[in-house]
């Protein structure tokens, strides 16, 4: 566990009283210090010690959220700590109240609060819900460049969840990714910009870590099974994924390959998050070139891309 000093910096050899940690309604904060320490607790309620652990610059624009509190009796005051975690990094410890600000703002907010929210168009952020289940959002930007919610829909995501991906994890990649371009089954799909290609016989989606032409769409006589033959995902559920799917561009991050938003079926998927048919039609029907995917695992990390 992590604690952070109240105003001076704490010794090793000092000892401090402490109270029991009591759980507290979730709330979530940034940080207001960036010259201040994270320090690992040891010893009992009576006899507490501290040892400088992290530098709280390293978190700035950052979120945390508070789930226990407990107060601490330093040169004869009671200071009030909180038990929190880091949404960027996992990082997690105990803090002073005082170095937090309630984050109030609402998921709108933070989406225009997003790196790529000065320049994007549509912004879709994938909250996860469950084990393997999420909410998809689209938003749009307005001519006043707020951002306005248009779509809402149930998703199925990694059997993994969201997180760090790799070559087969079956996790959805957690960050910020640009939706390339959209693809399916058929000849032609309305869209609102963003481009449109349809599945040929000989498309593949190369997913051979060897393969020279790896995480592209590539149209071949043949590929091995290590890659994606698209057109066998066209059928009838539960092969029917790529009727139509968007591209989240991840090239070149080695963090996996192949990930899409596409159609949903009844199962978790290897990494893509899926929606139904009827709303997967709805979202390409309103991406233009500048449409991003954010997937979290909780929304207030949306504050962290």
């Amino acid at each position: 566990m992590t604690l952070v000093l109240v105003v001076q910096p704490a010794q090793a050899s000092r000892t401090y009283h402490r109270t029991p940690t009591t759980a507290i309604r979730h709330q979530t904060y940034y940080t207001t210090n960036s010259t201040s320490h994270t320090f690992r607790a040891n010893g009992n309620y009576n006899r507490w010690t501290f040892r400088a652990n992290h530098n709280l610059k390293n978190y700035r624009n950052t979120a945390w959220t508070a789930t226990q509190k407990t107060y601490i009796t330093k040169d004869g005051k009671r200071c009030l700590y909180y038990w929190v975690h880091n949404g960027a990094n996992g990082s997690s410890g105990w803090i002073w109240h005082g170095f937090l600000k309630p984050i109030k703002n609402s998921q709108a907010a933070m989406v225009s609060q997003l790196n790529v929210a000065r320049n994007a168009r549509q912004i879709v952020t994938v909250v996860q819900s469950g084990k393997s289940t999420a909410t998809l959002r689209l938003w749009e930007k307005n001519r006043g460049l707020s951002w306005r919610n248009t779509l809402t829909a149930s998703s199925r995501i990694g059997g993994s969840g969201i997180g760090y991906s790799r070559e087969g994890s079956s996790r959805t990649p957690i960050g910020t990714y640009h939706l390339s371009f959209a693809f399916g089954k058929a000849a032609h799909v309305r869209t609102n910009g963003i481009g449109y290609r349809q599945i040929q016989k000989n498309s593949y989606w190369i997913e051979d870590l060897k393969d020279r032409q790896y995480n592209t769409w590539q149209n071949r006589k043949w590929a091995n099974n290590k890659n994606e033959h698209l057109i066998d995902y066209t059928k009838a559920a539960p092969r029917n994924q790529y009727q139509l799917a968007v591209v989240m561009d991840n090239h070149g991050q080695n963090n996996g390959s192949g990930f899409f938003i596409h159609v949903r079926n009844q199962w978790a998927t290897q990494g893509c998050v899926s929606i139904s048919l009827g709303n997967m039609q709805k979202l390409v029907s309103k991406l233009s070139t500048r449409a991003y995917v954010t997937n979290v695992q909780y929304a207030t990390q949306l504050l962290n891309y």
